[in-house]
């Protein structure tokens, strides 16, 4: 089953017979078999049809509202997960102190663990004082979330981990023209932070589809503060996976040239087109700098590359795709809410 990203602007998603079809100016330009598509994600300004929202809608295609840099908007579902039972059953577990305190705990040592590996690899080959002393950071940090004793101190460990594993990034990028300052967000003021956060936005989707999927309310997690709007429980689940799908690929695609200085405009220099309109409440003053089309269509397909790369999935004892290994994840999850065990976070080798 595939994933079907329409990034072209302007563009139209229609459907005729039993086939999803993508038009520009009235001319189809490309076309898939509804049964090989388990998700569409329309990123930008694009159209969709009143036929083809019932269509989707009647096959159970789950589909997905992006901006073009990334936003998430909102998805069309045909229903929400009928598992009542499980539902309740995550908001009573979800309201014991310690089993919320137990997950979050796993959620972070799964994440420093995850941050540990890259930094472990790619410092085989540059043997980086700086990084070895990050290294010994993290694991002193993995340390300190066995006696923490609420959700916010496991929050505070977090965020010094997250401090401490991105002051080693400036010394991963090896190709020139591109620099760290540190990370940024809301919006990305750099190209490497542009990346991470597109990178981080077709994640938290990976994610949310598994957990619609299983049932789960995306909103009440354990680790994430509950806000509204907030999808909690997804930012719970994608943190274990951010350094292995994200943080790696962002590497990759720089040191590899495969991302090139030229892939990315400043909105008030050239290329208006490439600029989401559909997205106003931004304004262009909004985005210090941005990825142009090509850009964009490159990373997604890139990602979707690497959310089929298989790993070591050690609970099954498996190779699975990283696609897999979020679902299993996800189930793992409604498992222990059943009153399984306690939360394994997948830990890359």
């Amino acid at each position: 089953m595939a994933i079907l990203y329409v990034t072209e602007q302007g563009a139209s998603l229609t459907k005729r017979g039993s086939r999803l079809v993508v038009e520009k100016l009235g001319r189809p330009v490309h076309w898939v078999h509804a049964f090989k598509v388990e998700q569409v994600v329309l990123m930008g300004s694009v159209n969709v049809t009143p036929g083809a929202i019932a269509f989707l809608l009647q096959q159970g295609i789950d589909t997905v509202f992006l901006s073009f840099y990334g936003k998430y908007r909102g998805r069309l579902i045909s229903h929400l997960g009928r598992n009542i039972e499980l539902r309740r059953r995550q908001f009573e577990r979800l309201a014991d102190p310690a089993f919320r305190l137990a997950q979050a705990r796993a959620y972070v040592q799964g994440k420093l663990h995850n941050c540990r590996v890259l930094l472990r690899r790619q410092n085989q080959e540059l043997g980086h004082e700086t990084i070895t002393k990050v290294l010994h950071q993290l694991r002193s940090l993995a340390r300190q979330t066995q006696t923490c004793q609420t959700v916010d101190s496991l929050m505070g460990v977090e965020g010094a981990g997250a401090a401490a594993y991105f002051s080693s990034f400036p010394h991963l990028l090896k190709a020139p023209h591109f620099s760290f300052p540190g990370r940024n967000r809301r919006p990305p003021r750099d190209p490497v932070n542009v990346l991470l956060s597109l990178g981080y936005t077709l994640l938290a989707n990976a994610v949310q589809t598994q957990v619609h999927v299983a049932g789960l309310d995306p909103y009440l997690g354990c680790l994430h503060a509950v806000e509204y709007g907030r999808p909690s429980l997804v930012l719970d689940l994608m943190e274990e996976f951010r350094p292995v799908l994200v943080d790696s690929l962002v590497l990759h695609l720089i040191n590899r040239r495969i991302i090139q200085p030229g892939d990315f405009f400043r909105p008030d220099e050239r290329e208006p087109a490439a600029f989401d309109f559909a997205e106003p409440e931004m304004g262009r003053e909004g985005y210090p700098i941005l990825l142009t089309h090509q850009g964009v269509k490159k990373f997604v397909t890139y990602f979707e590359r690497r959310l089929g790369q298989k790993v070591l999935y050690a609970s099954k004892g498996q190779r699975l795709a990283y696609r897999e290994t979020i679902l299993e994840q996800v189930r793992h999850f409604v498992r222990i809410l059943e009153g399984e065990g306690a939360y394994q976070a997948f830990v890359a080798r």
